[in-house]
């Protein structure tokens, strides 16, 4: 079925999260990160930057009948395309949030179709705590109608820079990662866990989680570029080729400026993984 361009504005209906140290402590050994910040109780316990993306999960499968048309099938199948994040604040990992989401744009690629959903997170007095754009594909989906946006205010990304690395960093993904991420960040997908799951899928084997490979490049950029994990404002990036369980990833700092890096992450083949990668600081 189509992807509708009626679809634009809907509004999902809102969650409610609670976290807890447990959580964001998992969260970043998930990752793994394993600097001391992320799990010391005892002082002021900083949180991943990524860990909106589990929240964000329970999110994105309460509304997977899409009012755009697609049938529930359809919609599992969505590949995550890009991700935008804009923490308003440092996280801390006691809270209540109150996530709330609407489709703000639909268009069309030769692939197939696209929605972009814009989900805002408030805290228990109405603040926001952290806002994320995100992009999905649907495979030989197409769109009826012309491509949409709803005139969202969104800051743009700055354009890739076409230059070599300053300085990168070899990574190995273990062939349990993908179950450690999926348990520690409670975002469960089973072509990242289940072989038959996977075939079904047209996969050769699970492969690791986007959000796993963005988690990752994170921790290991901003520690490249010498950027404290709490004081990251903004993360983003465009997901590429698949990551293998039981290969190496090579995350490479391209060019750092004064309030941030951009960086890209390669596979185990060459192939770029991530693509725009952007992190802001304060």
């Amino acid at each position: 079925m189509p992807v509708r361009t009626s679809a634009i504005g809907h509004q999902f209906d809102p969650i409610d999260i609670a976290t807890d140290a447990r959580w964001t402590m998992a969260y970043a050994a998930g990752v793994p990160d394993e600097r001391p910040e992320l799990y010391d109780t005892g002082h002021h316990l900083a949180v991943h930057p990524l860990f909106p993306v589990g929240p964000e999960w329970a999110m994105v499968t309460g509304n997977r009948s899409l009012p755009v048309g697609l049938t529930l099938d359809e919609a599992r199948r969505g590949i995550h395309l890009t991700h935008d994040l804009l923490l308003m604040r440092p996280l801390t990992a006691d809270g209540h949030y109150r996530l709330t989401a609407h489709v703000a744009a639909v268009a069309r690629r030769s692939a197939g179709a696209t929605t972009d959903m814009l989900i805002t997170a408030t805290d228990e007095h109405g603040e926001v705590a952290w806002r994320t754009r995100m992009s999905s594909l649907y495979l030989g989906v197409e769109l009826e109608g012309e491509p949409a946006d709803d005139g969202s205010e969104w800051p743009p990304l700055p354009e890739e820079p076409k230059v070599a690395p300053i300085v990168s960093r070899s990574s190995l993904v273990r062939p349990v990662d993908a179950h450690v991420y999926t348990e520690c960040a409670r975002i469960f997908n089973p072509i990242h866990t289940d072989v038959v799951a996977a075939h079904a899928a047209g996969l050769a084997a699970p492969i690791l989680h986007g959000t796993a490979t963005l988690a990752r490049a994170v921790s290991i950029a901003t520690d490249l570029a010498g950027v404290p994990v709490a004081a990251v404002s903004r993360i983003a990036g465009r997901f590429g080729a698949m990551v293998d369980l039981g290969t190496t990833i090579d995350v490479r700092v391209l060019k750092i400026e004064q309030h941030g890096f951009r960086f890209d992450v390669l596979n185990q083949a060459g192939q770029r993984a991530i693509a725009h990668g952007v992190v802001e600081h304060g």
